[in-house]
């Protein structure tokens, strides 16, 4: 079936509440809401990036609260010095969950309604893609397939890396979004690739570039026709309008990359992407390597009918090809995906800088897993007709994977209930950066400091203390150099008066001002550049124009 054939299809069906499609979504999205159970159940999962997140998002919730939508800088990790985080990580994870926060008063609920929102999205999008190449039935397979695939609930339950588990919801809009454009071309439908691209940016950085990669590869091979040069102009539009609508976060990340210190400061071996190769050890001494291993082992036996389709691959993939079928892009992202997160892609990685900083090639494993989960759904109904042998051998390795996956992915997860949860919060202000944030100019261990600022035996008085805008005093004396409770960056500004202080990195990265003989009132202020405003407004147009393009011709003609 072609792939206009489908689209035309679910357009007729897709608003009617009593079609078959419409019962397709809505078991998605309860395969979706039954694989977090556990998580309403148990409580949060957890694993040292639970700390990691909500580390970030307490502070960016407070910021939020006291009025500042778009904070700079994380006042209080390190011990009080600080870090600058905030500039780096993709918010949209922590708007999220600060929205339901701020709506049900609590982190705990709103913790569990931001893991059930993502989960269901994540169906959702996966849906979305593959109705793009499948009927609605087979794509509701693909939505269960995809809610029960190893990895993507692994991001989840073990290794608790939220960001990257709602970053993997939205990259399957960001690929029916294209499919949709080299299918029609149409305007709404540029808007959503811009739309979900952004979005996806703004989400998970490493999947973001790991994706960026993989829709290239994925349109290279879907454009054709007479109308390939007009449908890869609009995929190109579409995704510079991604971009442009991101820009608010990613022009100020690109441009201090430089001062921060990427794993440089305590240097950890075991986020190098050189030993993360999927097969490139099978010790387990490689603790994340031997299990993500693992994992693409359960994957490949979820995904046995697929596998076992091929069994004439050669010929089977040259008449793909051939006749354009629609799964054929799809096929060739998957073992595009596994290709990269093996050690035969070294080459490619050397090559590209930006694929380096993602850390891991196994991160691969979430486009296989979208990619798996469509083919296998296009072939499960064929099950029925296979000899009775290759048909147990099917299902037997598919429930081995899923019997797997439940009962150590899931089951061994580390639940934390409400108390605990609670407690973990409490300790988590405060607390030591990842080493990929502390400026380059820092230690991981800043001297301690018995106040917010010493003065070299100057009396001092503080004034006023925020995260962004700091005031205090200092007695008159010897001219010397204030050290503040907190970390060099170029973006902090002393002011006494009309006067800038000089300001330096002290040998542990603690920032030094430069202070007369006389008393003085120093005003520090984290001061965002031209770009920062120049880039929030790029933002705005951004989704300005990509709503216009959305809305229908005819309303913005009467408008």
């Amino acid at each position: 079936m072609s792939t206009r054939v489908l689209e035309t299809h679910e357009s007729s069906t897709w608003t009617s509440a009593g079609s078959p499609a419409a019962r397709h979504v809505l078991l998605v999205v309860g395969v979706s809401v039954l694989a977090v159970v556990p998580v309403l159940l148990f409580g949060v999962p957890s694993n040292r990036d639970l700390s990691n997140h909500f580390r970030f998002a307490l502070p960016f919730y407070d910021a939020i609260a006291g009025g500042n939508f778009y904070p700079s800088w994380l006042a209080e990790s390190n011990g009080g010095y600080g870090d600058p985080s905030f500039r780096f990580y993709p918010p949209a994870l922590y708007y999220l969950l600060s929205a339901f926060r701020f709506v049900t008063g609590e982190w705990y609920v709103a913790t569990l309604i931001t893991l059930v929102f993502v989960a269901v999205a994540g169906g959702l999008g996966i849906y979305f893609w593959a109705r793009t190449v499948l009927p609605s039935s087979q794509a509701m397979w693909v939505g269960l397939f995809y809610a029960l695939a190893p990895y993507h609930l692994n991001q989840l339950y073990q290794a608790t890396m939220l960001a990257e588990w709602a970053g993997a919801a939205v990259l399957p809009f960001v690929f029916g979004f294209l499919e949709r454009v080299c299918a029609h071309g149409r305007r709404r439908d540029v808007a959503g690739l811009a739309g979900s691209y952004a979005l996806l940016v703004l989400t998970h950085l490493p999947l973001a570039v790991i994706g960026s990669l993989a829709l290239v590869a994925y349109a290279l091979v879907r454009v054709d026709g007479q109308r390939r040069l007009q449908t890869l102009a609009k995929l190109a539009g579409g995704a510079a309008l991604g971009l442009c609508a991101s820009a608010v976060y990613w022009v100020t990340m690109v441009s201090e990359l430089r001062w921060i210190g990427i794993n440089t400061v305590d240097h950890d071996a075991s986020v190098d992407y050189h030993t993360n190769f999927l097969l490139s050890t099978l010790s387990p001494d490689n603790m994340n390597v031997w299990w993500m291993n693992i994992l693409l082992l359960m994957s490949l036996l979820l995904s046995a009918p697929a596998l076992a389709a091929a069994k004439k691959f050669p010929s089977a993939v040259r008449n793909a090809w051939r006749n354009q079928h629609p799964l054929r892009p799809v096929a060739v992202l998957t073992l595009f995906a596994l290709f990269m997160a093996l050690p035969l892609s070294r080459p490619l990685w050397k090559l590209l800088s930006p694929l380096q900083q993602t850390q891991f090639p196994w991160r691969w494993l979430a486009l296989l897993s979208m990619g798996a989960a469509i083919l296998t759904a296009a072939v499960v109904t064929e099950i029925s007709h296979w000899p009775r042998v290759k048909r147990i051998a099917v299902l037997s390795a598919m429930t081995i994977a899923v019997v797997f996956t439940l009962s150590h992915v899931v089951r061994e997860a580390k639940f934390l209930p409400r108390a605990a949860f609670e407690n973990t919060l409490a300790e988590v202000r405060g607390t030591a950066s990842v080493n990929y944030w502390f400026p380059i100019w820092a230690t991981s261990r800043p001297r301690p400091m018995t106040g917010e600022v010493e003065a070299a035996g100057r009396a001092v008085s503080v004034n006023s203390w925020t995260p962004e805008a700091r005031r205090f005093s200092v007695a008159a004396g010897d001219a010397t150099e204030a050290r503040v409770r907190t970390f060099y960056y170029p973006h902090w500004t002393a002011t006494s008066g009309n006067q800038v202080l000089p300001t330096r990195p002290d040998k542990d990265g603690a920032l030094l001002i430069s202070l007369p003989h006389d008393a003085v009132s120093v005003d520090l202020a984290f001061t965002e550049p031209e770009r920062s405003r120049v880039s929030s407004y790029a933002s705005l147009a951004g989704f300005l124009f990509i709503g216009a393009l959305a809305m229908p011709l005819s309303r913005r003609r009467k408008r």
